[in-house]
């Protein structure tokens, strides 16, 4: 049967368009991830972990996400932790969690996302694996595992490391069975180098395990940033996309068997991820490329110090697109647990007892979800449910168990149940932490910069003129009002919504009867501009007035029932309370310092609250952010009695 030309045309036009919405172009797409710190890499159980998590992106739209849901999962795979925190204005959020007690051994996992990440398959979302050991039961269960790192450089040797409690004897086979090498007495937990290459096939034999390596098929050259591929590879119509967890850098196809990248694109990282796909989708290939870039900046502060004296921190010499951070300063632990830790999170170490393998960006940005349980905009926190993510479901190689054993020695342990006991012994209480604005305020009134003041009344009267108060008749309280600043004439005729530790109190009565001794500061939200920041509903339509008390104290005394809250199901952030005022001299305490409000003016930023209340080594760490890069630094001071 003939088609007329007029039809074959028209067809023809559908065709192409169809084939066009068929081609994804990756690097146009708004894409987001998060950074996640923790303070330490190893805990005991009943310990407190500190973690910080920083939302980076390749946009500034702010349709996109307000939230960050937080989940802890332990050695089984079980949550044991799940809340929704809200950002603060530089898309940080910070907080801390305690170990359960009846906690097993094992790999525990951090994991923290987004609504928008919902809304596709297995997105690889931030993961943070770190250990926990209950001393009563000190060995993991299930079987040891070998690992293998990932090199694809021609020459590279073989690294291997075990997590046996005893020395392991491990052989090598070429693909023809031949033995090739012996390596007798692995001690465990230890990373180790074989003499074999890389670049052939081979069998590594573990414990009457069998696990084949197959034969490098890519190989990457760092000196001129390219990836070669062996022959034939050509002709099979592969994609190679360049990446970090946030931002697409180069899509090339696979022309010839050198394929080279865009070097200036990569200057300023410090590592990018390689994605070979097929004409499916269909990861083949997967490498992160680490580049040994040097600091753009630098940390400055002595190298000693002395018990609670404060050290002055500067980061200098910054470029303008860095505007915050964070800085924690913490023990030094064991190499065997960093390096271990280190290797669990690392994505080029590869668990050959684990069959599944780890989610990637570019296939998970190929499945989107018909229905997400989650949606891609963002609408005001009333309408937000409660918890209800199928975490296992949603983000399956993200959450999976790792499935095997580990122990540490009795002397490892013991150091660190020596702290814990020292810390009970002393009765150091966990530091009071004091709760955490996420928005940025038009005005902060902290109570201890003016003198003395009888009651909440008289410090509204005489110091804070964006209020005034109304009476009400036939009432001993009055009404709060503040000034209407959208135009010239400024008008006292906007009722603001009163809030106590973002608490709301039963009446304005009650409000006015806080103790002033109680209170820590008084944030003030009442530019328009503000307040539709915040975006918080209607609520707080005509300003915000919410007074901080110190210690969390107004929840304390009053046992409050959640409904009360104003964020609803939402954490805000959390700090420790570094003022001096609530810890003693003597505390062991692993996480010293936790400065997460730092801010950068010019590429420079200042700390003077870096204060120890132990003597000894202590290990400071600074991460600095912009929208879509970061950078950390390490600096080690001495801590003198």
């Amino acid at each position: 049967m003939k088609i007329p030309f007029a039809l074959l045309i028209i067809f023809s036009f559908f065709q192409s368009i169809h084939s066009k919405g068929q081609e994804k172009k990756h690097s146009v797409m708004e894409l987001e991830n998060f950074v996640l710190i923790t303070d330490q890499e190893f805990y005991l159980v009943g310990d407190r972990v500190w973690f910080a998590a920083k939302l980076l992106k390749n946009h500034e739209s702010f349709r996109y996400s307000k939230l960050a849901y937080v989940a802890v999962l332990d050695a089984t795979g079980n949550p044991i932790h799940q809340e929704k925190m809200l950002l603060t204005e530089n898309n940080m959020v910070f907080g801390d969690l305690f170990i359960p007690e009846n906690s097993q051994t094992g790999v525990f996992t951090l994991v923290v996302y987004s609504k928008w990440m919902a809304n596709f398959e297995d997105f690889p979302i931030a993961k943070k694996e770190f250990l926990v050991a209950n001393s009563n039961v000190p060995f993991a269960k299930g079987d040891p595992a070998l690992f293998w790192e990932q090199i694809p450089f021609e020459n590279a040797p073989i690294s291997i490391f075990h997590t046996s409690d005893r020395a392991e004897v491990i052989e090598i086979q070429d693909s023809e069975g031949n033995t090739i090498e012996i390596l007798e007495s692995v001690p465990p937990l230890t990373k180790t180098l074989s003499k074999v290459k890389q670049k052939d096939g081979y069998t590594l034999f573990f414990r009457n395990f069998s696990y084949q390596i197959e034969p490098q098929k890519w190989l990457w050259e760092p000196a001129d940033f390219s990836l070669n591929s062996n022959v034939g590879i050509v002709d099979q119509n592969l994609k190679i996309i360049t990446h970090t967890d946030w931002m697409i850098l180069e899509e090339l196809e696979v022309t010839q068997a050198k394929s080279r990248f865009n070097k200036a694109l990569y200057e300023n990282l410090k590592s990018f991820d390689i994605s070979v796909i097929d004409e499916s989708n269909k990861l083949v290939w997967s490498y992160q490329v680490r580049i040994p870039a040097k600091s753009s900046g630098k940390m400055t502060l002595k190298s000693r110090g002395i018990v609670g004296e404060s050290i002055a921190l500067d980061l200098v010499g910054f470029p303008s697109h860095y505007t915050s951070g964070i800085v924690l300063a913490r023990a030094q632990e064991e190499i065997i647990v960093t390096e271990f830790v280190e290797l669990l999170n690392d994505p080029n170490w590869r668990n050959l007892n684990s069959a599944s393998k780890g989610p990637n960006l570019i296939t998970s940005l190929n499945r989107v979800v018909e229905s997400p349980l989650m949606l891609k905009d963002y609408s005001p926190m009333f309408d937000y449910k409660i918890w209800s993510t199928d975490i296992s479901g949603r983000f399956s190689s993200s959450v999976k168990r790792a499935k095997f054993s580990f122990s540490f020695s009795d002397k490892l342990l013991e150091t660190f149940i020596n702290r814990k006991v020292y810390r009970e012994h002393f009765e150091i209480s966990d530091e009071v932490v004091a709760l955490e604005s996420p928005f940025q305020a038009d005005k902060v009134y902290y109570i201890q910069d003016y003198f003395e003041f009888p009651d909440l009344e008289s410090f509204f009267k005489e110091i804070v003129p964006q209020v005034r108060l109304k009476k009400v008749k036939n009432q001993d309280y009055k009404n709060v009002f503040v000034a209407n600043t959208d135009n010239q004439n400024v008008k006292f005729n906007k009722k603001p919504l009163v809030l106590v530790d973002f608490y709301r109190p039963v009446s304005i009565e009650e409000f006015w009867k806080l103790d002033m001794v109680s209170v820590d500061r008084i944030e003030l939200y009442y530019h328009r501009s503000t307040v539709e920041k915040t975006n918080l509903g209607e609520a707080p339509g005509d300003g915000l007035i919410v007074v901080y008390t110190k210690n969390n104290e107004y929840f304390l005394k009053n046992n409050l029932g959640k409904e009360r809250y104003f964020l609803a199901d939402v954490s805000v952030p959390r700090r420790p309370d570094y003022s001096g005022k609530n810890t003693q001299k003597i505390s062991a305490n692993a996480l010293q310092f936790l400065d997460s409000g730092l801010t950068f003016y010019r590429g420079r930023s200042k700390s003077g609250n870096l204060k120890f209340d132990t003597a000894g080594s202590w290990l400071i760490e600074a991460w600095i952010f912009g929208n879509s890069g970061f950078e950390r630094i390490q600096k080690r001071v001495v801590i003198d009695p």
